[in-house]
C-alpha cells in the first residue's frame, strides 16, 4: 500500500499549484475546442435534463453527441457535469493521472515485477514528456484514452495467464470505456497492441503444440475487441453515421494521413528534450507549427533509455514479455515515421490506417513500452546487470553525441548554433525569441550530459558491486523522479478564463439584436468556436469532423478547388457570396468590429419551382445566373417524385414564419395558394424528422445542403425534431452488453467459488 500511496501523493504534489490556488489548468486545445463543448453540454443538461443531440452554433448546425471527441458518454468525465467547465479540466486531469499511475503500477506488478520496478514504470508512464506535452496542448480526449492502456493490458494479461474469459470481458469493458474517452486513434493503436500481445501467446502455445490454449486465446481476443465495441456502441453508431457524411468519409489521402510524421531528426530530442526549444516559453524554433512539438515530444528520461538495454530476465515468461515490448517500441517508432518511412504507404492501405492522421501519435506505445521494460530491468538488476552489446552501443552513441554537443557548444558557440539552426530549422527563426533560444539549448544540453554521466557512473558502481541493490534502486528512482518531474513541471500552467470588455460588447450586440441571423468570425478577437461558447449561431468553427457537403459548399462560395481535408473554415474571405447569404449570414465580425449584412436570406422561405440536377452539377448551377434562391430549389434525381407540376409562378403567393426555434426543435407556420416547397437555411442531416399538421412527411436535401419540405396549398404548421436512431440503437446495445458482461463476470465468480467449496468438502 505504501507505493500506491506515494504514487497518488506524487500526483497531488505535482499539480499542487493548480489544486492549491484553485485556478484553472491551461490546455491549448481545451481553451480552443473542448471548453466550449463541455460548457455547452453541462449548461444544456442542467437546463433540460437531457444530453444535447444537435449543436446549432457551429457550421450552421452540426451533430453534437455524434462527435466522438465531445465524449459525452464517457463515464469518468463526470466532473464536467458537477463543476464549471473552467475548473473541471484541471481536476479531471489530476483524477486521470492518479488513475493512470496506479493502473500502470498494477499492470507491471501483474507481470511478477517487484514494487521497485512497478514504481519506476508508473513514474515514467505518467510524467513522460509525450503525455505532459499533450496535457499542455489541452488534448482532453487523449488523456481520457491514454490512462486506460495499462489496465486493459493488465486484464488481458490475466486472461492470457488463466485462460478465464471473465478477465477478457473485464478487458473489453475497459476498452469500451477507453473508446468512449473520445480519441479513436489511441483506441485503434491499443487494439493493435493487444492483438499483437495475443498473437505472441498464440505462437508460444502453437510452438508447444497446445492448440486448445491457442484457440482460447484467439476467442478471448475476439471477446475483448467485441465487448469493447459493444460497450461503446452508444457512441460508435452515431459517430459512424456522422463520419459517413463527413470530410473523413472513405478515409483520407496519404498526404493528409502522414501530416506531422516523426522526422528522424526528432530522435535527438529523445535524448536532449529541449534541443529544439519548447512551446511553453515560446522558444520552439524547429518548426512554425507549435503543435508539432507535442506530437513529437518523446522524452522519457535519460536513465530509462539505459535501463531498457541493461538486462534480460532469466524467467522465460518475463523474457518473452521483454521481447514483446521491445518489439512494440520498435513498431511504434517505425510507424511514427509516417511519410519518412518508405514502407508506410503499405500500412496506409490497411483498414483503419487510411482514416487516421498524425502518425507520430503512436509514440504513446513507445512510452508505454519503455516504461514496462524499465520496470522489468530494474527488477532484473538483482540477477544481472551487464554492459552487454546493446547497452554498450547505446552508451557509446549517446556519449559521443552529448560530448560533441557539449564541447562544441562551449568552445565554439557561434559555429555550433549556426550549423545547428542551419541544419534543423525549417524556417527563419523568430527574432523576438532568438536571444532566449541559445540559453534554452545550453541548459538542455548540459542537463542531459549531466544526467547521462550520473547514469553511467551509477551503472558502473552497481556492476562493480560498489553499491547495494537497494541503494541502486533508490538512486535510480530518485534520479528519474527528479528528471521527469523538473522537465514535465513546466507544462503545468494555471489559466484564467476571462472575456475582455471589447469582446463582451460584441457578444451583447449579437445576442440582443432583434433580427435573427448567423455570424461569421473572420480574423477577429473571437476564437473559432466562440459561437458555441457564447451561444450565437456561426457558419464556421474548428473541428476534426465537419460535414463534407458543408465544406464543399463553402469552398465553392470562395471559388476554391474542392478539398475535403480541412478542419476549420478560416479560408472564407468573400462575405458577400450568394451561398453565404443562403446560410442566413447576417453578421460578419472582423477585428473588433461587426458588419451587418442587409441582403441575407431568411431562415425559412417558400418557393414554387424545383429544378433537378445531378449532385455533382448542383453547385455549378447554383453559381450561375439561372438560379434564384428566392424562386426555386435545386433537387437531386432521387427526389424526382417530389417535383411539382409546372404552373404559372406569377400567380404564386405564400408566406411563412418561424414561431419556435430551439436546438432540436423548429416550428414553422406557412400559407400558400399553390403547392410549394419550404426551404430552410438549416443543414440537412438524417436524424431530422418533420411533421406537417401532425402527419410525418419526408425531408428532402435541396440546394445541395439544406432541408426542404414539400407542401400542399393552404395553411400548415410544420414541426421539425431531431431524433437520432443510431443513438437509440447504440444505447440499447451498450446497455445489454453491460448487463450481460456483469452477469457473466458475477456468474463466473460464483462458479469458481462453488468449485472451491466442493474441493474443500
Amino acid at each position: 500500500m505504501v507505493p500506491i500511496f506515494l504514487l497518488a501523493i506524487s500526483v497531488l504534489i505535482f499539480f499542487g499549484k493548480v489544486i492549491l490556488t484553485g485556478r484553472a489548468l491551461f490546455g491549448s486545445d481545451y481553451v480552443l475546442y473542448f471548453y466550449p463543448v463541455k460548457k455547452f453540454v453541462r449548461d444544456y443538461v442542467l437546463v433540460h435534463g437531457t444530453l444535447p443531440l444537435w449543436n446549432p452554433y457551429q457550421f450552421s448546425g452540426t451533430p453534437l453527441i455524434a462527435n466522438i471527441q465531445a465524449s459525452v458518454f464517457y463515464p469518468f468525465g463526470f466532473l464536467f457535469y458537477l463543476i464549471p467547465a473552467e475548473y473541471a479540466y484541471g481536476f479531471t486531469i489530476v483524477f486521470h493521472c492518479i488513475l493512470g499511475i496506479l493502473f500502470m503500477y498494477a499492470f507491471v506488478r501483474s507481470l511478477s515485477v517487484d514494487k521497485w520496478g512497478a514504481f519506476l514504470a508508473a513514474i515514467i508512464f505518467t510524467y513522460n514528456g509525450f503525455f505532459m506535452a499533450h496535457l499542455y496542448a489541452g488534448h482532453l480526449s487523449f488523456v481520457q484514452n491514454y490512462v486506460w492502456i495499462p489496465l486493459i493490458f493488465c486484464f488481458f494479461y490475466k486472461f492470457l495467464k488463466t485462460r478465464s474469459f471473465g478477465w477478457a470481458v473485464f478487458a473489453g469493458l475497459f476498452l469500451g470505456i477507453q473508446i468512449l474517452g473520445g480519441f479513436p486513434q489511441i483506441a485503434f493503436y491499443t487494439i493493435l497492441g493487444l492483438l499483437a500481445f495475443g498473437i505472441l501467446h498464440i505462437g508460444v502455445s502453437i510452438r508447444v503444440r497446445n492448440i486448445d490454449n491457442a484457440l482460447r486465446i484467439f476467442i478471448g481476443s475476439v471477446v475483448v475487441v467485441s465487448a469493447g465495441f459493444a460497450i461503446a456502441a452508444i457512441q460508435i453508431l452515431p459517430t459512424l453515421e456522422f463520419v459517413r457524411l463527413s470530410t473523413r468519409a472513405r478515409g483520407v489521402s496519404c498526404w493528409f494521413a502522414t501530416i506531422d510524421s516523426l522526422h528522424p531528426k526528432m530522435f535527438l530530442s529523445f535524448l536532449i528534450p529541449d534541443i529544439f526549444g519548447n512551446t511553453v516559453d515560446q522558444t520552439y524554433w524547429l518548426s512554425p507549427r507549435d503543435w508539432y512539438f507535442w506530437e513529437t515530444c518523446g522524452y522519457v528520461g535519460v536513465f530509462p533509455l539505459c535501463l531498457i538495454f541493461a538486462s534480460t530476465s532469466s524467467a522465460r515468461d518475463l523474457r518473452n514479455i521483454q521481447r514483446f515490448f521491445a518489439g512494440l517500441i520498435l513498431l511504434a517508432l517505425f510507424l511514427s515515421l509516417g511519410k519518412y518511412n518508405p514502407l508506410y504507404p503499405l500500412f496506409y492501405r490497411l483498414p483503419g490506417f487510411h482514416s487516421l492522421r498524425v502518425p507520430a501519435q503512436i509514440l504513446f506505445l513507445y512510452v508505454f513500452g519503455v516504461a514496462v521494460l524499465s520496470g522489468i530491468s530494474l527488477q532484473n538488476a538483482e540477477e544481472s546487470l551487464t554492459f552487454k552489446k546493446g547497452l554498450r552501443e547505446f552508451l557509446i552513441i549517446a556519449g559521443i553525441i552529448l560530448l560533441l554537443f557539449t564541447l562544441t557548444m562551449h568552445l565554439f558557440p557561434y559555429k555550433f548554433f549556426f550549423y545547428l539552426f542551419k541544419t534543423f530549422a525549417e524556417e527563419p527563426i523568430d527574432p523576438a525569441c532568438v536571444q532566449r533560444i541559445p540559453e534554452k539549448i545550453v541548459f538542455s544540453v548540459n542537463r542531459s550530459a549531466l544526467l547521462f554521466l550520473v547514469s553511467v557512473v551509477l551503472l558502473i558502481l552497481f556492476h562493480k558491486k560498489k553499491i547495494s541493490k537497494t541503494l541502486f534502486k533508490i538512486a535510480v528512482l530518485a534520479m528519474v523522479m527528479v528528471d521527469m518531474g523538473l522537465y514535465s513541471l513546466q507544462f503545468i500552467k494555471p489559466y484564467r478564463f476571462t472575456t475582455s470588455e471589447e469582446k463582451q460588447a460584441l457578444i451583447d450586440r449579437i445576442r440582443y439584436d432583434t433580427g435573427p441571423g448567423r455570424v461569421l468570425i473572420s480574423k477577429s478577437i473571437f476564437l473559432p468556436n466562440d459561437g458555441l461558447l457564447y451561444r450565437f449561431p456561426c457558419i464556421g468553427g474548428y473541428d476534426p469532423l465537419i460535414l463534407k457537403r458543408y465544406i464543399l459548399y463553402l469552398e465553392a462560395s470562395q471559388g476554391l478547388p474542392a478539398e475535403k481535408h480541412v478542419v476549420t473554415t478560416s479560408f472564407i474571405s468573400d462575405h458577400n457570396h450568394r451561398f453565404l447569404k443562403m446560410l442566413n449570414l447576417r453578421y460578419v465580425v472582423e477585428g473588433k468590429h461587426i458588419a451587418v449584412l442587409d441582403t441575407y436570406l431568411p431562415r425559412a422561405i417558400l418557393v414554387r419551382k424545383a429544378v433537378v440536377r445531378p449532385s455533382n452539377e448542383i453547385l455549378d448551377f447554383m453559381t450561375s445566373d439561372e438560379f434564384d434562391p428566392l424562386k426555386m430549389v435545386v433537387l437531386e434525381p432521387r427526389y424526382q417524385e417530389f417535383v411539382l407540376m409546372e404552373k404559372d409562378e406569377e400567380d404564386f403567393e405564400g408566406s411563412c414564419s418561424i414561431i419556435y426555434y430551439d436546438n432540436e426543435s423548429i416550428r414553422v407556420r406557412t400559407s400558400a395558394n399553390q403547392s410549394c416547397y419550404l426551404v430552410l437555411s438549416e443543414i440537412f442531416y438524417p436524424g431530422w424528422k418533420a411533421e406537417v399538421d401532425g402527419r410525418e412527411v419526408p425531408i428532402l436535401c435541396g440546394n445541395y445542403l439544406f432541408r426542404v419540405i414539400p407542401l400542399e396549398h393552404g395553411r400548415h404548421e410544420i414541426e421539425l425534431r431531431f431524433v437520432s436512431r443510431s443513438f437509440r440503437i447504440g444505447g440499447i446495445i451498450s446497455l445489454l452488453t453491460l448487463v450481460c458482461s456483469l452477469w457473466f463476470i458475477i456468474w463466473g465468480r460464483k462458479r469458481v467459488f462453488r468449485r472451491g467449496a466442493r474441493g474443500e468438502e
